[in-house]
């Protein structure tokens, strides 16, 4: 083999010491591991003075199998490096170090701009030594704030398991037991060895494989962390929001365009949910949000030092797990609660206007009227997700029951394009409610109706038994989708009875009850207050029951019964009396079927009713239309007293025994 004399005059100032070095047995062993599993080197870099070990460097050259060079050291594991005493057992003392270089490498020139990956391999060979200190899968070594040479922003080293051929053992076993330990190095960017020191080693490593970054030296290779290149990771981009600004022309300024990074960004900011190297390196921005929030604009902040962008890497463990479930998550959305926001902020009707263009979150005005709305709802969500912390972890992977993919099938038969969506249980219903609400936002405008199922055994006999009367309920979960579908179609043509008139025949055979009640105001009754969902719920577990949303592809809200016939049985309206009864109690106080389970129905309402007398007149209503809910009620319920609680509520409740 060649051997290429090299030496670093700043080893030759250094006062001469006794050299470590192999035996002559352990550099064979050595020197035949290091062909064996990097390959054959023909070339050497040797040194010409040794102060303290002697360190030659391998030259493994590219191959058309592997094709870059690799630089492994030979003589540092000749010293016994000071590892803790709790880690003896593992025999990490003596170790090697390698490097991986691009084929076009110019291997043997002297400028820095080429020689620096071997300085770094020598320099780490020797910082044991000089140190008295070790090194080890793992570690990382700062450069000091300075880069490696004037061609690359790489400023400190990660090292890892060697990358030999074949992927076999990186240990070699020396004739005396011990054992030389041979590691990677890979060289970093500051921001990604700040990501190392906020995370661990192993999740920059996750990092690198997922933005494909190579062991082998690139020194203008993007870093892990940058945001234009890895949009995976990117978790909103103002760009993409100017992009449609620009392009739809509309009349708002550009820095719009920032408005809800900006919210986002702040409210986790004053919640420390930053990581650590964000605060030090934008410590004067995060001390201003902290300290004058109101008065502290992050939205040039975001454009001109974040690149319009959010990304991961900026928060916490706690921060990027709530992103994840938050801002990427699909139910609840940050970006959709945006958007709801801007619903309620300017009406239906404003907000599907042609002047906002499917945009409307970009009118609404940046204020702390608008921070404190939303932060409101980001708190919402940050307390539901702590609360169903433990239900994510063991529902993670939870598929939806035999029953509820039966009925998920049942609505997705024939022509049917019902997009769904399945709940696992969880102790805080937010998530399901997040989503109830998207789906009403773009119900209208997308021509479907969303309604939250409860499936169950009994739902499903309900369910075929009324699509398929001839035949019975299918058992197994199974089902005739050509029975379903011709009987879809059967209750969406016929015309429907007159709604008003079955509740007031219905109200007629309970006269006698309903003649005694009396409107009154309520004076020393507390009103009972319904503005969520309660029939999905179970009250053994304190957790809601498994649950579908389907978005029911109807243009009516009453014709969701014709997809989903759960009635007729016992004192329940049949199919055709509930689409009625709905179709009447929409046109008059905008009435939407909500919720099913096998034996109730919710509905909701934009508005509590008033006046008393119209209240009272409803709730006559829903007595004739559901007995249960007085007769079989909370005890003391009557007429009057449902009549109340319709003017405080905007959920309706009805049970059938």
């Amino acid at each position: 083999m060649k051997k290429i004399g090299r030496n670093d005059s700043a080893y030759k100032k250094k006062a001469p010491m006794p050299t470590e070095v192999y035996t002559e047995e352990e550099l064979e062993t050595v020197e035949s591991y290091i062909e064996t599993n990097f390959g054959t080197y023909a070339n050497v870099f040797h040194e010409i003075v040794s102060p303290d070990i002697h360190l030659d460097i391998c030259i493994v050259d590219p191959t058309e199998e592997r094709n870059y060079y690799m630089l492994v050291t030979l003589g540092m594991g000749a010293h016994r490096m000071n590892v803790p005493k709790e880690l003896a057992e593992y025999k990490l003392e003596r170790a090697e170090l390698a490097i991986a270089l691009p084929p076009d490498w110019k291997i043997h020139e002297d400028d820095e701009v080429h020689y620096w990956p071997i300085r770094l391999l020598k320099n780490l060979a020797r910082l044991p030594i000089e140190d008295d200190t070790w090194l080890c899968w793992g570690h990382t070594i700062d450069n000091r704030a300075r880069c490696y040479a004037e061609n690359t922003k790489l400023t400190a080293a990660l090292i890892v398991s060697a990358q030999i051929k074949g992927g076999g053992d990186t240990v070699c076993p020396l004739p005396n037991g011990d054992e030389v330990n041979f590691y990677q190095i890979i060289p970093l960017y500051r921001d990604e060895l700040n990501y190392k020191f906020d995370r661990s080693a192993k999740e920059l490593l996750n990092l690198f494989d997922e933005r494909r970054v190579s062991f082998v030296i690139d020194p203008e290779r993007c870093s892990a962390l940058a945001p234009e290149d890895f949009t995976d990771l990117v978790m909103d981009n103002a760009q993409w929001h100017l992009d449609s600004l620009r392009e739809k022309k509309l009349p708002v300024d550009e820095i719009t365009a920032y408005n809800h990074l900006a919210i986002y960004l702040r409210w986790c900011i004053e919640h420390e949910l930053m990581a650590d190297w964000f605060v030090r390196q934008y410590a004067a921005t995060v001390r201003a949000v902290r300290e004058h929030p109101a008065d502290t604009d992050l939205r040039p902040f975001i454009r001109d030092e974040l690149h319009g962008i959010l990304m991961h890497g900026f928060f916490g463990e706690e921060g990027t797990a709530f992103a994840q479930y938050y801002y990427d998550g699909e139910a609840p959305s940050f970006p959709s609660d945006i958007d709801n926001h801007a619903l309620a902020y300017f009406g239906t009707e404003q907000y599907f206007s042609e002047e906002f263009d499917d945009e409307a979150y970009l009118f609404v005005p940046f204020d702390e009227d608008y921070y404190a709305a939303m932060a409101a709802t980001i708190a919402q969500r940050w307390e539901a997700w702590k609360r169903n912390s433990a239900e994510r972890k063991e529902n993670e992977d939870e598929a939806p029951s035999d029953v509820a993919a039966a009925i998920m099938q049942y609505l997705n038969c024939g022509r049917a394009d019902c997009s769904l969506m399945y709940f696992p249980p969880m102790a805080d219903d937010d998530p399901i409610m997040a989503a109830y609400s998207y789906a009403v936002r773009r119900s209208v405008h997308d021509g479907y109706v969303p309604l939250l199922i409860v499936p169950s055994d009994t739902l499903w006999e309900i369910l075929t038994m009324n699509a398929e009367a001839e035949k019975g309920a299918f058992k197994d979960y199974d089902f005739d989708a050509d029975a379903v579908e011709k009987y879809r179609e059967k209750m969406l043509a016929q015309p429907l009875p007159d709604g008003k008139a079955i509740l007031m025949e219905r109200l007629g055979e309970r006269f006698e009850l309903s003649r005694k009640e009396t409107p009154d105001d309520g004076d020393g009754e507390e009103f009972r207050e319904t503005d969520h969902f309660i029939s999905y719920w179970d009250y053994e577990t304190q957790k809601t029951q498994p649950m579908i949303l389907a978005k029911i592809p109807v243009k009516h809200p009453w014709t969701v019964f014709a997809y989903l016939p759960f009635g007729g049985w016992n004192d329940c309206p049949d199919t055709a009396a509930l689409m009625a009864v709905s179709k009447y109690w929409h046109e008059q106080h905008g009435a939407v079927p909500a919720v099913l389970t096998y034996d109730t129905l919710e509905y909701s309402v934009p508005a509590p009713i008033e006046p008393q007398e119209r209240a009272l007149d409803l709730a006559k209503e829903q007595y004739a239309f559901c007995a249960d809910i007085i007769e079989q009620g909370t005890p003391g319920m009557s007429v009057t007293r449902l009549a109340r609680d319709l003017r405080q509520s905007n959920i309706w409740y009805f049970w059938w025994d």
